[in-house]
């Protein structure tokens, strides 16, 4: 007993291989002995370690409340939270509050959402677990997207914990993405101030600078972010976008050069580097910076992948195919490569092979949107009913109109409030280079959670739309689209867009959507159904991979205003070039499944 005492005096004043020392010495290998063991092991950051005396402790003590504690607390830190809800769900027969919240973090933290808020109203915590429950509970309603019940949660918070860093960083986002730009930013400027700067501060301080058109404070707390964290991609990424929709063009990607000429090569700036030459078309400068990448970091998956796309958009195809064919069989887990793999296989028309990947994909990964649109593709091409069942676009694309809000005595008049203030969010937009829009325009952030009378409305009659799409979809428990259907659902992301003469939506799909809803807000009168030429219309089924006599447009649709059109996002789409001096203005947004 007095040898435990020994290594625990040691754990707490943190000499933690103290405690593993005495732990070995004297052979300790009670229950207690083990959770000392793995927690100085965790302090350590041997967490694979950590788990093996988990582990072994487990398989004599099933049921103790405090090894199971530790165990998936553990498992949270590590983000194995699948483990997590596995080890609660097949051992657990009593319940303490912190198994409950473990079992919150990692049910919120694998989407499952609706359990989370049953568990919610279960949970009761004593003092020292107050803090972690009211973030929990902060953090189930951001992934809800009930950005209004996080602000009432923080304000009922003593002033103590309402100033907490961390609350108030959580604050300034939410604050941010509700479009209350000028607080979000004072929380910003008080916290910098107060505390000890991190980059996540100075980053956010610049994005929002950025929504407020202040382009030189943006460029200022980037570049004030990366002075302190040269390796911090987000604001590289964020400040070359800046540089290349404004008059400093010449500064585009020289925030890259600068980090490698001070600082030892990495792999994450690398891939970034290598990403931002491609979105910008510069595939002669790609390609040698993903070639020296190569060299450096010849065993790192994601530059092998970036210098295959290169080479991909330098037509060498054949080597291109022969990377993806190497990372497929050392990542076979990874959906990208065979989704890229299957790219190829479909240009070569071998649609069985290309298929087998996709197919293989499912079993990592089964609603990847991306998977499913490639796998519709290669089905169509081999002649497959697979493709029927998967698309079926009498079935799955359909068109609602938006009802009219309460307080307006027409729709239209609500579309052209609506038409101007979206407008008016428009008038400091830019094309940016990672869109799929063409001579266009496309807001930042997620529109509908901006705290504002007429898109709170235009979200009822939305939410509405959806609700009557999904209350008629079939029964399918393989369906991508229809096993996750239970008629709850959330807006995931949500932006307008502004297409000017010639504009257009290069073909594509939603990898981070369920379904795809784009509404009609404002349309010129050269759009109608009697143009031969389908100016501005929604176009289906044809795909990015410009297989020419292969393509097929499944279905053309001229959309109205006050229209929206519900379709799944594996679903190809773009839309015939608009011919006319009008904008085409619209609010596309995603859909995601609660589950």
């Amino acid at each position: 007993m007095q040898n435990f005492k020994a290594a625990l005096t040691a754990y707490n004043t943190k000499n933690f291989q103290k405690s593993l020392d005495i732990i070995d010495e004297f052979k300790l290998s009670h229950l207690d002995a083990h959770l000392l063991k793995a927690a100085s092991l965790t302090a350590l950051d041997k967490n694979d370690k950590a788990i093996e005396i988990y582990q072994c402790a487990l398989k004599n003590n099933p049921t103790n409340i405090s090894l199971l504690e530790n165990y998936t607390g553990l498992l949270c830190k590590l983000g194995d939270f699948m483990g997590c809800l596995n080890l609660l769900n097949t051992t657990v027969t009593t319940v303490s509050a912190k198994l409950s919240l473990n079992k919150l973090e990692a049910l919120i933290k694998l989407n499952h959402l609706l359990e989370a808020k049953r568990l919610v109203k279960l949970i009761s915590t004593p003092t020292n677990l107050e803090f972690r429950f009211i973030w929990l509970k902060i953090e189930l309603h951001e992934a809800l997207g009930e950005l209004d019940i996080i602000e009432n949660i923080i304000n009922m918070l003593p002033e103590a914990q309402q100033n907490n860093f961390y609350i108030s960083y959580k604050r300034a986002c939410n604050l941010r993405s509700m479009g209350r730009f000028n607080e979000a930013l004072g929380l910003l400027l008080n916290i910098e101030k107060k505390e000890s700067t991190t980059p996540e501060i100075l980053f956010l301080i610049g994005c929002i600078y950025k929504d407020l058109n202040n382009t030189q404070q943006c460029e200022r707390y980037l570049n004030k972010c990366l002075a302190i964290a040269p390796y911090y991609v987000p604001a590289h990424e964020s400040l070359n976008r800046l540089y290349h929709s404004t008059k400093n063009k010449k500064l585009f990607l020289n925030s890259y050069e600068l980090v490698k000429q001070k600082y030892e090569p990495h792999p994450v700036i690398e891939h970034s580097f290598i990403s931002q030459l491609i979105k910008s078309n510069n595939y002669g400068s790609a390609l040698d910076v993903s070639t020296n990448a190569l060299k450096l970091f010849p065993n790192d998956h994601t530059i092998v992948h970036a210098h295959s796309v290169v080479l991909g958009k330098l037509n060498d195809h054949e080597k291109a195919f022969n990377l993806l064919n190497q990372l497929v069989e050392k990542a076979p887990h990874e959906s990208r490569y065979r989704i890229d793999l299957a790219h190829y296989l479909i240009l070569n028309g071998d649609y069985i092979e290309a298929i087998r990947q996709l197919e293989s994909a499912l079993k990592y990964d089964y609603f990847n949107q991306e998977v499913w649109a490639y796998l519709s593709t290669a089905w169509r091409l081999s002649a497959n009913d697979k493709y029927y069942w998967l698309t079926n676009y009498d079935q799955y694309v359909k068109v609602f109109e938006l009802q009219k809000p309460k307080g307006y005595s027409t729709s239209g008049q609500f579309l052209e409030n609506l038409t101007d203030l979206l407008l008016n969010l428009h008038a400091h937009s830019t094309q940016l280079i990672d869109q799929s829009v063409r001579s266009g325009t496309q807001t930042e952030g997620h529109l509908l959670f901006r705290s504002n009378k007429l898109i709170s409305d235009f979200k009822h009659s939305m939410n509405n739309c959806i609700t009557s799409y999904l209350a008629n979809l079939p029964k399918d428990q393989k369906h991508p689209l229809c096993s996750r259907n239970n008629n709850a659902f959330k807006v995931n992301g949500s932006w307008s867009v502004k297409l000017g003469n010639k504009g257009f939506h290069a073909n594509h799909i939603h990898p981070a959507g369920w379904l795809s809803a784009p509404s009609y807000i404002s349309l010129p009168k050269e759009l109608n159904e009697n143009d031969t030429n389908k100016s501005g219309w929604l176009k289906l089924g044809e795909t990015c991979l410009n297989l020419k006599e292969r393509e097929e447009i499944a279905r053309s649709i001229c959309p109205k205003t006050g229209q929206m059109i519900i379709f799944p996002s594996y679903i190809w789409h773009g839309t015939y070039p608009l011919k006319s001096t009008q904008p085409r203005l619209t609010v596309p947004c995603d859909v995601m499944p609660i589950l």
